[in-house]
């Protein structure tokens, strides 16, 4: 990950922080959910923070960070867009994402 120089002191920590292994941990993490079955982005965000909390996963990751990681998994043809559509916790329509 790469930060601007205007970004303030905590997302440059943060950048820091995040490894190329923790990267592609969580990449696979998210196949490895979506392979279990096709979820929205939201869904995959609470299973994240429940494998988190009984421990199944060692680094939480922030929402921001687990639909990045699906997105990258999208553009290298990973992951895809069912065609299908669920609801954020907010009654909004939201694709539903499977591995391809």
């Amino acid at each position: 990950m790469t930060t601007r120089t205007r970004d303030p002191q905590t997302s440059h920590e943060a950048d820091e922080s995040t490894t190329e292994d923790n990267l592609s941990s969580l990449q696979r993490w998210v196949l490895v959910h979506l392979a279990k079955e096709p979820q929205t982005d939201d869904q995959l965000v609470a299973a994240h923070l429940t494998a988190y909390f009984y421990k199944e996963v060692a680094v939480r990751a922030t929402p921001q960070r687990i639909r990045t990681a699906r997105k990258e998994l999208e553009l290298q043809g990973l992951v895809k867009f069912t065609g299908d559509f669920g609801r954020t916790p907010f009654n909004r329509r939201t694709q539903i994402w499977s591995i391809a």
